[in-house]
């Protein structure tokens, strides 16, 4: 067995022992790291405010209410209703935020305001750029639109939808984040992965080639429809944070893979929502 004089103790050290105190010494070094770093992001959520996140959705705006709708008016709003709840909301002291602020608070980088709310629209109806867009400016309120890649500049069931150049505008406002709600607007719970996964980047490259390639990227599901293979797999495809349906998230326990919504039906009032928020009743 090979061994060699110590010069500091004059003694002799089997070269063995010397490589186990070393491993040992790694070893505790790397159990201090691990055990600082839970300590710091235990304290870090449960140092973080007790403050509730409404997420609103909206979907179309018609300027008349019809006498029957499909969907039991679940998905069309008004733009003077839309106003109004933006008014009653801020004279009420909520202040709109954007994703992007909720993944900068969710890092730590930014200070929540006491009562933040996020505004979002599903789908990419042109109605949001041609009737909400100027109320977004007005009351310079910052909002998310989730759009379906495929159906962007298209017409279908007399039904339009945003152009390119719709979103690029808006975008570069400085209001309003574009996300991906799909490339074809499908049950993500019934279909493969492999499907998904090929959805969603197809859906970001066809953002990224039209309006500039995405740092932060935020994925709202297609009627809401989710597993956990789901979620697995878009977190692992660059998807920094997951909507979908139906509550109101708390910042205290927030988990940016499963943020949730309420779903504004037809003529809800700003009122209504407020009660709705306060009382964590699900729309």
């Amino acid at each position: 067995m090979v061994r060699y004089k110590n010069i500091i103790y004059g003694g002799e050290i089997n070269l063995s022992m010397k490589k186990c105190i070393l491993i040992c010494f790694v070893i505790i070094v790397i159990i201090g790291i691990v055990l600082c770093v839970n300590y710091y992001y235990y304290n870090k959520i449960n140092n973080r405010a007790d403050i509730k996140i409404p997420i609103l959705l909206y979907h179309n705006f018609v300027t008349e209410v019809p006498e029957s709708y499909p969907d039991n008016f679940c998905y069309i709003n008004t733009p003077q209703s839309f106003e109004e709840n933006i008014e009653v909301l801020l004279q009420s002291g909520y202040t709109p935020i954007s994703m992007k602020d909720l993944d900068e608070a969710n890092n730590g980088n930014l200070k929540l305001p006491q009562k933040p709310i996020i505004i979002t629209f599903d789908d990419g109806y042109y109605s949001n750029y041609e009737y909400i867009y100027p109320i977004l400016k007005k009351y310079q309120i910052k909002a998310s639109i989730f759009i379906v890649t495929d159906n962007i500049g298209k017409e279908i069931d007399n039904i339009r939808y945003l152009s390119w150049d719709n979103c690029l505008e808006m975008q570069s406002s400085g209001l309003v984040e574009i996300f991906s709600h799909s490339k074809r607007h499908i049950f993500y719970d019934k279909v493969s992965i492999r499907t998904i996964r090929d959805d969603v980047l197809e859906s970001y490259k066809a953002i990224d080639d039209n309006l500039g390639k995405k740092d932060f990227k935020v994925f709202a599901y297609p009627y809401g429809a989710y597993t956990k293979g789901t979620v697995r797999t878009l977190k692992n495809n660059g998807i920094d944070m997951q909507l979908y349906d139906i509550v109101i998230n708390n910042f205290k326990n927030l988990n940016k893979n499963y943020i949730k919504r309420i779903n504004i039906p037809c003529q809800m009032t700003g009122k209504e929502i407020i009660e709705a928020i306060e009382s964590n009743s699900i729309i």
